[in-house]
Order: C-alpha cells, then structure tokens, then sequence
C-alpha cells in the first residue's frame, strides 16, 4: 500500500501489483490519506473488456482509476479525455476520438512555441470545479507516459477534427455540451452521474472550438491565435 497525492486530494491504494506504484511514482506523499482504494480481482478482470494480453498490474491500474474517478466525481472532479497543455500559465484542453490526433496537436505546439509550453497530460487527466477550472495532471498519460504532476486553470477547449485545410469556429455551450460529455468518465452511480452532467455543464460554459486541422505548423498558430488574441481577456 502507498499513499498518492492526485488532484489535491490524497488516496491509500492497496495494491496487489507493482505496477501502479511504479505508474505513481510522480504522485507518491507522506500525507495522510482520506480513503482507501483497491480493486477485487472480479473488478480487475471486467477492465479487460477486448480479451487483450494485458498484464495483471496493467489491468489492476484501470480498475483503480476507475474507482478514483467515481470517488473524487463527489468532490467535483471529473476525468476528461484530452490532450492537455499549459501555455502561457493557462491550460488549453485538446479533446477528440481516440486516434483523431490529439497528441499529435499538442505536439505540434511544443514544436512551434517551445519551451513556453509545457504537457499537463496527453490523455486522462483530471478537471476540479471551484471558484475557477482547474486541470490536474495524473499519472495516466497516454500510449506514451506524457504527463507531470502540475495544474493550470483552463483557458480554452478545442475539439479537433481532421480536415485538409484548417478552419476554427467557436460552439455555443448547448452545441459544446453533448461534445464535451461524450468525452468525460460516465459515473456509475446515479448520484454520480447526476453531477457529472452538472460539471459537463459548467464545462461547456468555458470558451470551447471546434477545429479541422491538418498536420502543419500553421494550425498550431491558427489555434494560438485564436485562444490568445481573441479570448485575451479570457
């Protein structure tokens, strides 16, 4: 068992694998823990939903994310499926399908602007309400690990699509909603989808875009300009 600071909030998780220590090595404290999370080995099995050959520990870190996720939903954070970077002191949230090109856009940025970004994380990170909105990186970065244990508040969302030419308009939050939702980690609960949808609401108020872009640097600008010149005061 170890302790992890994710999100501001500090978990014990029981661990069977030392897979997920090795995966929280950035997020392990000495604080102390509020809850304790584990996964039973039904729970484990159920992550494996395609049949592939993954290993145990692999398996056991889904299934704790899992019930992370539906505990700090009562806290106001949610999992967002996206790309996130911090620019500027502000964080700008790339969502899409998996495979639409998301890390390839973010990388695109840190090819451009440089060392003035920097990847809060390339996949699964997670998003507390509050007085603002704030993205927290976890230890959950994508195929290729990108991620660091720091926050931001979030300035914009851009959804992408891929498109030979680029092209941004920005949605109004009743367009954006069903976008942004189908993006964010479902609650099993009832309560906890409930709140869910009230989070995804306030989620859909921020500035959000939807964009076709292709591969070039020109896009990375397109989208740079587009949060910081125009949503300046933002």
């Amino acid at each position: 068992m170890f302790n992890a600071d994710i999100c501001g909030h500090v978990a014990a998780i029981d661990n069977r694998y030392h897979y997920i220590q090795d995966l929280f090595r950035d997020y392990i404290t000495d604080k102390s823990a509020e809850f304790v999370l584990s996964a039973s080995d039904e729970a484990i099995a159920a992550e494996n939903v395609n049949g592939n050959n993954y290993s145990s520990g692999y398996l056991e870190s889904l299934a704790i994310y899992r019930c992370l996720c539906e505990r700090l939903v009562f806290d106001d954070i949610i999992l967002f499926h996206c790309s996130a970077l911090m620019c500027n002191e502000k964080a700008i949230l790339f969502t899409a399908p998996s495979g639409t090109g998301k890390s390839t856009h973010s990388a695109l940025w840190r090819k451009v602007y440089g060392n003035s970004v920097k990847m809060i994380n390339d996949d699964k990170p997670l998003i507390k309400f509050g007085s603002g909105i704030t993205v927290y990186g976890t230890p959950y970065g994508g195929k290729n690990n990108i991620q660091n244990n720091i926050s931001a508040p979030v300035k914009a969302i851009i959804i992408l699509h891929q498109s030979p030419n680029n092209y941004i308009t920005k949605l109004d939050s009743k367009n954006a909603f069903p976008r942004l939702l189908s993006q964010t980690y479902r609650c099993s609960s009832i309560e906890g989808a409930e709140r869910t949808l009230r989070l995804v609401d306030r989620l859909s108020k921020l500035p959000v875009y939807s964009m076709g872009c292709n591969i070039s640097e020109d896009a990375a600008i397109m989208a740079y300009n587009t949060v910081f010149d125009s949503l300046s005061t933002t």
